[in-house]
């Protein structure tokens, strides 16, 4: 969202909502795509996403009157909710949807010591829910900002997205792991960054792909990820490490698997097989994008996408059916060097690597498959405060 273009438009809702005066204030808060390394970061792995230029935005201002309150207006659902600076629920509401995010994420700030003042909260934004561009993540990260900056205290970003995570886990139902919150906080322009989920260690990789691009096509198919299958994946990888006496497969080794093939089921032998070629590919990965290898980032893509289909089964038809698409078009044509489902699965979008050129071609081919659009994506900077 250009903030420059649409300041008027902005400041103009929001004062028709919560009245005028005052000053006014946006946190903006990316969406994200993760190049590869997909349900590896709950497992304790690696993981290589980036910032895209596509957020979430809440605009805030101290409260007037009733001071002792939070109100909450959401653009996009028309719809409203208000609560206590003093703490919300326990757990999430299930009536409360999209609310439990907000919620979650005061609560969370409470709960490490953070004491909230009033204000108005106004969301609003351009960045897709559902189409694996976690937009919760961006949610929960520009709605801490603008909390924090009310109470007129600031947080680091790496405990910011464990405050965040928290609020997913607890009022949404999500037992998310830390990857989306930490590079919607820490992400850098026109590079991706490397996270290592076990020591929370990040490096920040140049992209270095001349002509080339990453898009995003969304099959338009919405995951409910907190009732899905999604939960189940993450508790048989705990089954699995807990066999291993390991906290995450993180520390998993060969001869450790052979030592209890015989306790696993076949399914969880194929969700840890992926676990581990999965966060080899990371490491290839990385190190192909910062030396520009288009074929081995596109044959990259492509093996994360068989594992995520057939070992993790977090796949539907309709991502499979797109990826397919893209491959034997890049076949044809050379615009696409690889493909694969990213996000949490089960709907959502995929994620590809394309000829920068070719972009608008694929877009046009891919509207039968892509119902919920397509997005050159541009790697970009991490949530901020800014003045409107």
């Amino acid at each position: 969202m250009d903030l420059r273009t649409e300041r008027s438009r902005l400041l103009s809702a929001f004062q028709k909502r919560f009245g005028s005066g005052g000053q006014v204030r946006a946190a903006i808060a990316p969406g994200r795509s993760n190049l590869i390394g997909e349900h590896t970061d709950y497992n304790g792995g690696l993981v290589l996403p980036i910032a895209v230029d596509r957020h979430i935005l809440v605009l805030f201002r101290p409260a007037r009157g009733t001071p002792a309150r939070i109100a909450v207006y959401t653009e996009t659902l028309e719809a409203r909710d208000e609560f206590s600076v003093s703490g919300t629920h326990a757990a999430g509401d299930p009536k409360l949807h999209w609310a439990n995010y907000v919620r979650g994420t005061a609560q969370a700030l409470i709960n490490r010591g953070i004491k909230l003042k009033g204000g108005d909260l106004y969301i609003t934004g351009d960045l897709p829910r559902g189409a694996g561009l976690s937009s919760s993540a961006a949610l929960e990260t520009a709605t801490a900002l603008a909390l924090l900056t009310l109470a007129g205290r600031a947080m680091a970003p790496q405990p910011l997205a464990f405050a965040c995570q928290e609020a997913e886990h607890r009022f949404a139902g999500v037992r998310c792991g830390i990857m989306d919150q930490t590079v919607v906080g820490l992400a850098k322009p026109n590079h991706a960054l490397l996270l290592d989920c076990h020591s929370m260690a990040t490096r920040h990789v140049p992209i270095a792909l001349r002509g080339y691009s990453f898009a995003v096509f969304d099959t338009g198919v919405r995951h409910k990820l907190a009732g899905s299958e999604y939960n189940k994946r993450r508790a048989e990888c705990e089954h699995a490490a807990a066999l291993l006496k390991q906290k995450t497969l993180r520390g998993v080794t060969l001869d450790a698997m052979l030592a209890i093939a015989g306790s696993l089921t076949a399914s969880e032998h194929r969700r840890v097989r992926h676990v581990l070629t999965e966060n080899l590919r990371v490491v290839q990965f990385a190190a192909a994008l910062a030396r520009g290898d288009v074929a081995e980032l596109g044959a990259l893509l492509d093996a994360s996408h068989e594992s995520l289909s057939r070992d993790y089964a977090v796949s539907c038809v309709e991502l499979d059916q797109l990826v397919a698409q893209l491959r034997a078009r890049g076949a044809r044509d050379h615009g696409c060097a690889g493909a694969r489902m990213t996000g949490g699965g089960f709907g959502g979008a995929v994620v590809a690597l394309l000829k920068t050129s070719a972009f608008p071609p694929y877009a046009r081919a891919m509207k039968p498959y892509a119902k919920g659009g397509s997005l050159l994506l541009t790697p970009s900077a991490g949530a901020r405060v800014v003045r409107l």
